[in-house]
């Protein structure tokens, strides 16, 4: 069982652990978002994991077109895309994710709380390249389990942490791709300052993401000057597709 949680996060958990299980072939190859950030890097541009998100608990709420946003952040360069699949709290769906993997080819990150292996196996069959694996909502064990099993079907994982302890579990456990939260998921406070200096901690062996609250590229050179390789980038750009030209 994931750690005890309460208030939303506890439904959430409970919700995940209820969804059905999606079996279908794989159409597409596995595409790399390791790969992909290191690419962008080395040519000098900022590697951004574009989010596409219905609503979340924070207060975004916005409903655009899920296919023409995806299109045009490929277009204009981005790392990956992320697409919220959780359906109570975000208005997700596994629609989505199999819509966004069929219109696209970069890396699809199935950003949910995942908490069982059949998730993996409907994020695999679904077409995902990448999995959100959150430490806040799994015991230690759960998540060297869950990593080793996605890593089986060959996906690329990242780690979520929000503070210095789930730091120590992510780094002892050699995950490779480290994402740090600027948003902490019981309280919804939201703090760049403190995923600096969350970054700052990571080994600089690990690929570092920057996720949430990021929003011009100001931010983002701060965040790289703490240590980020990539960044997930979601009301931002939701709000203004545009402002990826600036950003990338």
């Amino acid at each position: 069982m994931p750690r005890f949680l309460q208030g939303w996060l506890g439904d959430v958990v409970r919700f995940s652990q209820q969804r059905p299980e999606i079996y279908k072939v794989r159409q597409r190859p596995i595409y790399s978002l390791r790969q992909s950030i290191l690419h962008i890097k080395g040519h000098g541009k900022n590697p951004i994991i574009a989010e596409y998100k219905r609503k979340s608990p924070s207060g975004f709420n916005m409903d655009r077109d899920i296919i023409e946003y995806v299109k045009f952040m490929e277009s204009n360069g981005v790392a990956g895309i992320s697409v919220l699949t959780e359906e109570k709290f975000f208005g997700g769906s596994y629609k989505d994710l199999e819509a966004v993997t069929r219109a696209v080819r970069i890396p699809v990150l199935m950003k949910d709380f995942i908490v069982t292996e059949k998730q993996v196996n409907s994020a695999y069959s679904l077409g995902a390249d990448v999995i959100l694996l959150i430490v806040r909502v799994l015991t230690e064990r759960e998540l060297v389990s869950l990593y080793k099993y996605a890593k089986s079907y060959h996906l690329d994982v990242i780690v979520e942490v929000t503070n210095e302890e789930e730091i120590e579990i992510a780094v002892r456990n050699n995950f490779d791709i480290i994402g740090v939260n600027s948003r902490d998921l019981a309280s919804l406070d939201l703090s760049l300052e403190k995923t600096k200096r969350l970054l700052k901690l990571i080994p600089s062996d690990r690929l570092k993401i920057a996720e949430s609250g990021i929003r011009s590229r100001d931010d983002i050179q701060q965040l790289k000057e703490a240590g980020a390789d990539a960044f997930l980038i979601g009301t931002t750009l939701m709000q203004d597709p545009n402002k990826i030209k600036e950003l990338v």
